[in-house]
């Protein structure tokens, strides 16, 4: 299943580096997803450039089903900034998953089992 997406560089050119980064990393995300549902994915990634601070902010929202995942990234770093908030959007993804499947309820019931005497 592809996720549909948009990206957006404010204050900076965006370079082919910084672009292809960007797509190999929602690649990633498409895998972590392939199971997912056949309800379309949308993320939107927005990196910014702080010009003052040398700065570098990327903002990620990704629509699934049910939720609508979020993560910031920021590092004087842009490369830094964008795999810090594609880590975090992969981790909420992977939880979010997890809880869809109810591992969270199974687990919490094998650690209830685990607390009686």
């Amino acid at each position: 299943m592809a996720i549909k997406h948009t990206i957006k560089f404010k204050n900076l050119e965006p370079e082919e580096r910084f672009r292809s980064l960007v797509e190999n990393l929602i690649a990633k995300l498409e895998r972590k997803a392939r199971n997912f549902s056949p309800d379309p994915l949308f993320l939107t990634a927005s990196i910014d450039q702080n010009k003052v601070r040398t700065l570098y902010q990327v903002l990620i929202t990704m629509e699934v089903p049910r939720k609508t995942l979020a993560a910031k990234g920021e590092s004087h770093e842009i490369e830094a900034a964008i795999k810090d908030a594609f880590a975090e959007i992969e981790r909420q993804l992977v939880a979010h998953k997890s809880r869809l499947r109810g591992e969270h309820l199974r687990n919490a019931t094998r650690f209830a089992a685990s607390q009686k005497f």
